[in-house]
């Protein structure tokens, strides 16, 4: 979650005047966050600007989650943002539990698992949300593997056929105006591809030596050919990571 500081200013207040109203718009904002943050097993970040001269008033929440299908880990409030204070990443892992199904015992076929992964996300009010998904994979089995990265329809649809454009950003909230409580869903599909690296050496040996006696010189040689393979522990892959980055906007802008 990340906090929105976009307000509209309005005239400042009479002296005298006790702002009542805004402890009633303070309650109705909360109510609704109580909702999103039950829907969602989130924590939401709510914020209301003290008096200075204007008053200033929240304009929304917002909600960004990422992981596995059914249990994405949510931004928080303490989720390091950039200066701008509108962008903010989550992180998922996976590897060493994918990793034995990738290699398939090495077989000369090779082997594909594929990793389904949830993004949930919300933005209230005059702002819009989007998100980058960066893949890193170095190392192990799925560091010798080929992965592409697409959206699909649900997480059942991430299987190791899934086809389709490789992707890497969405923009579920445009900067329209929004007032809704009810987050949205995107799935994406991570395959990864493996087979092995094999090779084939061919030499000769020769030998020649002087025989005794009449004989003279003789001479011999073979030829043998050797296919070496490539291989990994799948017990010792190291943990590899999808990052997801998103940014909040103004209307009219982009993440």
């Amino acid at each position: 979650m990340t906090r929105d500081d976009s307000a509209e200013p309005t005239t400042a207040t009479p002296r005298g005047f006790r702002p009542r109203r805004s402890h009633a718009l303070v309650a109705v904002v909360l109510a609704v966050a109580a909702v999103v943050g039950a829907g969602t097993g989130g924590t939401l970040a709510l914020w209301r600007d003290s008096f200075s001269g204007t008053i200033r008033m929240p304009v929304g929440v917002t909600v960004f989650g990422a992981g596995a299908p059914g249990a994405p880990l949510f931004a928080t409030s303490s989720t390091p943002i950039d200066a701008s204070r509108n962008r903010g990443t989550v992180t998922y892992s996976f590897g060493p539990a994918q990793a034995a199904t990738l290699y398939n015992s090495n077989n000369l076929a090779g082997g594909a698992v594929a990793v389904p992964l949830q993004v949930t996300s919300l933005a209230q009010g005059h702002r819009g949300l989007g998100y980058t998904v960066a893949v890193s994979a170095v190392g192990g089995v799925f560091g010798a593997s080929t992965i592409t990265l697409t959206r699909v329809a649900s997480a059942a649809a991430c299987t190791t056929s899934t086809t389709g454009t490789p992707a890497s950003s969405s923009v579920p909230w445009s900067g329209a105006y929004s007032a809704s409580t009810t987050p949205s869903s995107e799935f994406w599909c991570l395959v990864a591809r493996y087979v092995p690296t094999r090779w084939t050496h061919s030499d000769t040996a020769s030998v020649t030596a002087t025989a005794p006696g009449p004989a003279g010189t003789l001479s011999a040689s073979s030829t043998w050919t050797a296919t070496a393979i490539r291989t990994f522990t799948p017990a010792s892959e190291p943990t590899h990571s999808v990052t997801f980055t998103f940014t909040t906007f103004r209307p009219g802008g982009t993440p």
